[in-house]
């Protein structure tokens, strides 16, 4: 039996784990001319939810779909290289007559495709190196999807790394472009959340009130543990409520982690009447155990403070002040300012991240299987 807990791709609707509401709503506001916001914490499922949403019918039959993640991107020059790309390889499957119209439209890259001379198919060639006139190239690409034969969405995935990017007035040119578009919309996506309602909130921003904003929480408790108890049942297995329940508490709910543990418990060649919570934490032991070499090599690249400072935030969980007086005491740490320059790294390498709780941030590890390695070793 095919394993029902995907941890890429798209997701096939039976073996999507609730999200109606949220896959409902998402759909609606794009099939009605909207621009969505879609925040949410990292592992939480935005990928997926962006992909099945593209996935329904109304969706896939009637539109043009593109994802696109720029975490990686450091400048615009990247981001446009991302677009482009996501945009030829969509196309191509589509055939001759919607890739030539993007061919015809982008011109300022068009060296970089060609006609494949055995199969006569067309091939990219498309590197970094091609984008010389990167605000060129973008306004191309937006008057392409403006003049697509179908309409199109485009979902932008970790859209916050353009306040990092070193042009200024980044926000102001997409925006210009964006506003002038009937026939494409977007999704905007992330997991800094903070910043992202900044840019769509704040009155002072170019994209000040342009999208419908959504946060993807958790996925109630009790919907997860019925959807697990179904998919092993499914395959003529029984798993307690209390195993799932107890997997669901250990990562607070994070849809990644959860899907994986259960993803690997399944493919478990196991006799047992009934799965309980010892297979469940047999499962997370082994899984920490394969990262063990990846999760060492991530602490040696820290400095001492680094290390005391992430550690002390694992075993906590969260925390609301970490240069308080009180934190770094029970944590044996040593000055606020130290603990702070600490954090500012570990925020920049993504081991922490927050979360805004009642307007006030709370710092969390970003890797749930990173923090549980650590409370097993220190």
């Amino acid at each position: 039996m095919i394993n029902p807990f995907y941890l890429t791709g798209i997701i096939p609707g039976k073996y999507f784990c609730d999200r109606e509401k949220e896959t409902n709503t998402i759909t609606s506001l794009l099939e009605n001319q909207g621009n969505v916001l879609l925040t949410s914490a990292r592992k939480m499922g935005k990928t997926q939810i962006i992909r099945h949403v593209f996935d329904q019918d109304e969706i896939k039959d009637n539109y043009y779909t593109f994802y696109v993640d720029i975490y990686s991107a450091t400048s615009l020059r990247e981001m446009v290289f991302f677009l482009g790309k996501e945009i030829y390889q969509r196309l191509v499957p589509k055939g001759k007559r919607a890739l030539s119209r993007f061919l015809g439209t982008v011109k300022s890259i068009t060296a970089a495709f060609s006609l494949d001379p055995v199969s006569g198919n067309p091939r990219i060639n498309l590197q970094l190196g091609d984008i010389t006139t990167p605000e060129l190239t973008l306004e191309e690409i937006f008057d392409y999807l403006e003049a697509a034969d179908k309409p199109c969405l485009f979902a932008i995935d970790e859209f916050q790394q353009i306040a990092r990017f070193p042009e200024k007035n980044i926000e102001a040119l997409l925006r210009t472009h964006i506003q002038k578009m009937n026939n494409c919309h977007f999704i905007f996506s992330g997991s800094d959340r903070h910043i992202l309602e900044q840019m769509f909130s704040s009155y002072s921003k170019p994209f000040y009130n342009s999208a419908q904003p959504l946060f993807l929480d958790r996925i109630p408790k009790e919907k997860y543990v019925g959807f697990v108890i179904g998919c092993f049942a499914e395959s003529g297995r029984e798993i307690d409520p209390d195993a799932v329940s107890y997997c669901y508490d250990l990562f607070d709910g994070y849809t990644f982690y959860m899907h994986k543990v259960f993803h690997d418990l399944f493919a478990r060649d196991t006799e047992a009447r009934l799965i309980g919570k010892d297979l469940v934490s047999e499962t997370v032991d082994a899984i920490l155990g394969e990262g063990e070499h990846g999760y060492r090599e991530q602490m040696a690249s820290l400095s001492t403070i680094q290390k005391q400072v992430l550690v002390a935030i694992a075993k906590e969980g969260t925390v609301s002040q970490p240069t308080s007086g009180g934190f770094i005491k029970r944590n044996s740490l040593p000055s606020s300012s130290s603990v702070q320059k600490a954090m500012i790294s570990l925020m920049e390498s993504q081991y922490v991240t927050y979360q805004m709780i009642d307007s006030k941030r709370s710092y969390l590890m970003t890797d749930k299987f990173l923090e549980l390695w650590l409370r097993l070793i220190y």
